[in-house]
């Protein structure tokens, strides 16, 4: 167990029944301080730079950091105002200022970083308190968000390890942090928005926010079924690697077929024709994946639709045109939402 000590405190209880401890961190004990996985990343060092400056401005120091001393083995000795703590301490609010006391406390100053410790917390407690003081931020990603709630969720920490399969074409790719790194090619709020729309035939809607995800998410995997929904995201960025490339992606600004635009019209296109669903599993024939793979991406109009992100349904009509084209038989057909029964599928999954 880490030990860290607390200047100039007093204790008090909080409304939600943990004690608490207000004080001024020991400038020694700030790398004793343990940094949990719900965090975001760091800040740029010239940020953290910045933020070590203030604690010697006259404009008065940074916000207090809130610290959190899990479970219950922890012992507590208080001698004139200061308070030794024994126990697992993990920061939950005010990474960056912790970081910028550190930098500060490396030039042999003494900053006087302000702390309110709870005692006897949970890695849950801890998490919900994360979201409730940074939802309001908008400096905090969404995408953050949805890592944390990943762990409190099966069926959306099913999704993310499957970002982190090393079989799988988007492996490491799809950013579910604060940064996006440079070699990732979409944020995890893009790749689960696809998702949705990929199985819009199945109740899923076009939701905008972490909490609407968060919300529908297991209700639409319980229908489809979390091995079935699996397979079909995997189906579906296999054909955008096997016609594109994904894996080998260096400039993703170049990579039209990854930009949200491409991937929402070819989800929605999927997801509206019958043809393309055996029950709850996604099929796309090889000739109607190698017609997709020679759609003219690098077209400017094409392009400017993907990128911006309008236009879905013109851009979507034009896949089904380009699949449909020098075709007389097996094509594409509008699905007529009145009919009593969808046409019967040929032996290929296409319509007759």
């Amino acid at each position: 167990m880490d030990q860290i000590q607390i200047l100039y405190g007093a204790m008090e209880p909080s409304s939600e029944g943990h004690i608490v401890l207000r004080g001024v961190l020991d400038p020694a004990s700030l790398w004793d301080i343990a940094i949990p996985a719900y965090q975001r990343e760091t800040v740029r060092e010239s940020t953290i730079e910045d933020l070590s400056t203030a604690y010697r401005g006259k404009a008065g120091r940074p916000p207090d950091v809130e610290l959190a001393v899990r479970g219950t083995l922890y012992e507590i000795t208080e001698v004139d105002g200061t308070f030794t703590i024994t126990g697992d301490v993990f920061v939950v609010d005010g990474l960056q200022r912790l970081s910028g006391a550190r930098v500060a406390a490396n030039r042999n100053e003494a900053p006087r970083v302000g702390a309110t410790i709870y005692f006897g917390t949970t890695e849950v407690w801890e998490r919900e308190r994360f979201d409730v003081l940074n939802m309001s931020r908008s400096r905090l990603s969404p995408n953050l968000l949805l890592r944390n709630r990943a762990t409190q969720c099966s069926w959306l920490g099913r999704l993310h390890a499957l970002c982190l399969d090393p079989s799988f074409s988007l492996y490491e790719m799809v950013s579910w942090a604060q940064y996006m790194r440079r070699d990732q090619v979409m944020t995890a709020l893009t790749f689960l928005k696809t998702v949705m729309r990929l199985h819009g035939g199945f109740g899923a809607g076009r939701y905008a926010s972490v909490e609407e995800l968060w919300r529908v998410l297991p209700f639409m995997m319980a229908d489809v079924g979390q091995e079935a929904m699996v397979a079909n995201i995997r189906t579906f960025f296999d054909l955008l690697d096997s016609a594109w490339g994904v894996r080998e992606v260096l400039f993703k600004n170049r990579a039209t077929h990854l930009k949200m635009g491409f991937l929402f019209a070819l989800a929605d296109l999927f997801a509206r024709y019958p043809s393309f669903w055996s029950g709850p599993h996604l099929r796309i024939e090889r000739d109607v994946a190698q017609k997709i793979g020679k759609f003219p991406l690098n077209e400017p109009s094409v392009r400017a639709m993907a990128c911006s992100g309008t236009n879905l349904l013109f851009l979507t009509r034009n896949i089904v045109d380009h699949i449909n084209s020098g075709k007389r038989t097996r094509r594409l057909i509008e699905p007529d939402l009145y009919q009593a029964a969808a046409p019967a599928a040929d032996s290929t999954g296409q319509q007759a």
